[in-house]
């Protein structure tokens, strides 16, 4: 059984860690400010359902980012991130990829497939997709953001998962249309 978290929740435990083992592929360009969070999804993750074994927080979404410091998005990325919670060993993230519909079929966009690994307690890993910029004409997709993982439960067992955002609708980005 699969137990949801609220938004505002996560958001506050994000927000108030201080001693957490963390981890980035590519730490995000300090100069790229998030303007809009689109398709956020939260997910809990525990060993055989049950919070007892052990519990991971995860989130996938895509975020609209001015990088030129005028206020207005100019880019498109992918975000994941996972939190242990308790009863966790070691987090993985391999693979992040901001994917676009196109005729029915989701294809990539963005890929980050460097292996980010991270343990501790609580242990909290964060990774971006490479930030690809909007096509000048004012076209809308639909897209949505997946990222591969890793968990290795304090007890021994490795348990793998694909986490995956709403779809949601922003520009065309260089790599569709232009």
């Amino acid at each position: 059984m699969r137990r949801r978290i609220r938004p505002i929740i996560l958001a506050a435990v994000l927000l108030t860690l201080t001693s957490v083992a963390s981890a980035w592929a590519v730490p995000p360009n300090p100069n790229d400010q998030v303007v809009q969070v689109l398709g956020r999804k939260l997910y809990a993750y525990a060993p055989n359902g049950s919070i007892d074994g052990g519990h991971v927080s995860a989130s996938a979404q895509g975020e609209t980012v001015d990088g030129n410091g005028n206020g207005l998005a100019n880019a498109l990325r992918g975000r994941g991130a996972l939190l242990e919670r308790h009863g966790v060993t070691r987090l993985r993230m391999y693979s992040i990829r901001l994917q676009v519909l196109d005729a029915g079929t989701w294809e990539d966009v963005a890929i980050d497939d460097n292996d980010v690994v991270v343990g501790g307690e609580p242990a909290y890993l964060i990774n971006y997709t490479p930030v690809p910029s909007f096509c000048p004409q004012n076209t809308t997709l639909t897209y949505r953001v997946v990222h591969k993982d890793a968990i290795r439960w304090a007890d021994g067992r490795l348990g793998t998962r694909t986490t995956i955002s709403n779809q949601f609708q922003a520009r065309a980005v260089v790599n569709t249309l232009c």
